[in-house]
């Protein structure tokens, strides 16, 4: 053998390939499963066009590079495991450390044997595309970034699976230690701000700020195919194909550098692990600490989360809450906290000491509840002035107006002084409302309330929801979806119909068609220019009376009571919008109008009775007269 100071050994890297080569062989495997044989299930001859064979080709080709992606992750800490096999057996460790070799040497050997196959087989399927795909018209560019996918991932993932195997000395708590360090900061963040949602009112989170330290669960939404169309929106134009691309490739750079910076760090701990350390969960002594005290806060988190998820956010509120979840935190913490003591010593009698160490986590824990509760931040009070907002974001309009922002912020704040009340809304008769204003220096100011929504409420104004209703109602918001953004001409209608809802027992109809729940109806189809007139003398002018297009937060007696059996649906053409992220998908809220005919729609009852003979009818009153219906009282 070479001399104990040389950078790597080839002897115990041709050992260490002649044990673990199937390891190898099974990634190649995969590689092949998921690149030339999946490929070649879709032949040109299944196109009716070769440009869309190529399409569809470089958009596999992207697709299964992330597919192995996901894969590395699980591939690296079985590689890891295998290499560093010796670190975990006593005998095998000393067996080892008897070779004329510094363990630097060893470490060194076998991150590179481990590694390198794997770059190996993902060059060697990347070559077998290229030369099949490449010169048949597939992008390059697409088969590039499949090659920098796999080979980016194992290299992320091996090197943090090598750095995971040195903190430990057990073999089964490598993959474990590993998973944690994947999906560690996601977690923490996810229960942390479930917690402050359920003590501080009004707490909003739509995403998660850390989750780019996991890894894999940040992979999830960040690793994606897109789709871009050269005229710069959807597939409007036929015959136009898209060009993919893969988007999260620099993420998956960042993290190899990571992975390979861990796989160093794993030297500078080797140098001062104890080799008879080997068998231990913990190998490194410094880190005993830190693994109790990250056991047991861990423990409480997640547990608390899960604890008020199923049951104590559905039965308690208010400080009853805040002193449950106190208490569900300690009692989760001692678990973690002495579970981790009986795993590093490997017996039950681990309750002489420690209590102090977890007294002061459990007094942090609950101090992290008092200050949440207590809204000491002004979280829960705070309310952005009104010219500092640009819009208002409701779930079916967006406001502008100054009066209506001026509105969105007295019903804010009306929400915030009926806390007492709406705090211990049962789940069960509830609604969840979103406050979400867009300021005016590009920033995002959110809450979300829960909000009681008893039938019973609908007789009380100043209750949240009707408040919340009124806010919906207001002039613009009608506006808004009675489609005023965009007018309603004859050359951009797709499709309209008036549909009238009637009591099939009704002897007045003679209709005997299938009926359900003892109701029948019909369409009535409109052509564009009638449903052009419709809008202009019928919806138009009654929505800003504020007499269609309302919206009501129960269905149940003001609605029935103010709605006929008349609905009103036009669509329109689509107008193609570009996306600011360059995406190729969009939606096109406006060109859809599905609007309900009031009992005070006067004008567009009348355009229905002189150009249709349509007359609705008040719902509430066929309901009573229906044999079939389920709200006869």
């Amino acid at each position: 053998m070479r001399s104990g100071t040389s950078f790597f050994n080839r002897s115990y890297s041709l050992h260490l390939l002649r044990r673990f080569w199937p390891l190898w062989v099974l990634w190649l495997t995969a590689l092949l499963l998921l690149g030339p044989a999946l490929l070649a299930s879709a032949p040109p001859e299944n196109f009716d066009a070769y440009s869309s064979w190529i399409t569809n080709l470089d958009r596999s080709v992207l697709e299964s590079g992330r597919i192995l992606a996901f894969l590395a992750f699980f591939m690296g800490p079985a590689v890891a495991m295998a290499m560093l096999s010796h670190l975990y057996s006593p005998r095998a460790c000393g067996m080892v450390c008897a070779l004329p070799m510094k363990r630097e040497t060893v470490y060194r050997t076998a991150v590179l044997t481990g590694l390198v196959p794997l770059l190996l087989a993902d060059g060697l399927v990347f070559l077998l595309l290229l030369l099949h795909y490449g010169r048949r018209g597939a992008d390059t560019g697409c088969l590039l970034a499949w090659l920098a996918m796999t080979a980016l991932s194992n290299t992320a993932f091996f090197g943090m699976a090598c750095f995971c195997g040195l903190l430990t000395g057990n073999v089964l708590i490598l993959p474990a230690v590993y998973a944690v360090l994947g999906c560690t900061a996601a977690i923490v963040e996810a229960t942390v701000r479930s917690l402050l949602g359920a003590l501080v009112y009004g707490y909003s989170w739509d995403k998660l700020l850390f989750s780019g330290l996991s890894p894999i669960l940040h992979m999830t939404d960040g690793l994606t195919v897109r789709a871009e169309y050269p005229a710069g929106y959807a597939d409007a134009v036929p015959g136009v194909q898209p060009v993919y691309h893969m988007q999260g490739l620099g993420y998956l750079a960042a993290i190899a550098a990571a992975g390979l910076g861990l796989a160093a760090l794993g030297l500078l701990l080797l140098r001062r692990r104890q080799m008879e350390t080997a068998g231990e969960i913990v190998a490194v002594p410094v880190l005993r600490p830190v693994f109790r005290v990250c056991m047991a806060i861990g423990c409480a988190l997640v547990g608390a989360a899960v604890a008020n998820e199923a049951l104590l956010g559905v039965l308690l509120y208010g400080r009853a809450l805040a002193a449950a979840l106190a208490v569900t935190l300690c009692v989760c913490a001692f678990v973690g906290f002495f579970a981790a003591q009986m795993l590093m010593k490997k017996t039950l009698r681990v309750f002489g000491g420690g209590w102090k160490q977890l007294g002061i986590i459990c007094a942090c824990l609950v101090l992290m509840v008092v200050l949440a509760k207590a809204d000491v931040f002004g979280y829960e009070t705070r309310v952005p002035a009104a010219d500092e907002i640009a819009c208002v974001h409701l779930n079916n309009a967006e406001l502008y107006e100054p009066e209506s922002i001026a509105l969105g912020c007295e019903t804010h704040r009306a929400l915030i002084e009926n806390k007492a009340r709406d705090e211990g809304a049962s789940r069960l008769r509830s609604m969840t409302l979103n406050v979400d204003y867009t300021l005016k220096n590009g920033e995002h100011f959110t809450r979300l309330y829960r909000v009681c929504a008893d039938e019973s409420l609908e007789s009380d104004p100043t209750a949240s929801i009707m408040r919340w209703q009124a806010l919906s109602n207001c002039p613009e918001a009608i506006l808004q979806r009675a489609g005023a953004r965009r007018a309603v001409t004859a050359e951009k209608v797709r499709y309209a119909s008036v549909a009238v809802r009637r009591p099939a027992d009704d002897p007045r109809y003679g209709w005997t068609g299938e009926a359900r729940y003892g109701w029948t109806g019909e369409d009535l189809y409109l052509t564009p220019e009638q449903a052009e007139s419709l809008w202009h003398e019928g919806i138009l002018p009654d929505a800003r009376e504020g007499n269609i297009a309302r919206w009501f937060a129960f269905g149940g007696d003001q609605q029935r009571r103010e709605g006929t059996n008349v609905s009103i649906n036009i669509e329109r053409e689509q107008e193609p919008l570009p996306t600011p992220d360059g995406l190729s998908w969009y939606y096109d809220a406006d060109a859809y109008l599905f609007l309900d005919v009031l009992e005070s729609s006067a004008n567009t009852r009348r355009w229905l009775q002189q150009n249709l003979g349509v007359v609705p009818e008040n719902q509430y009153a066929l309901e009573q007269a229906s044999e079939g219906s389920p709200y006869k009282q």
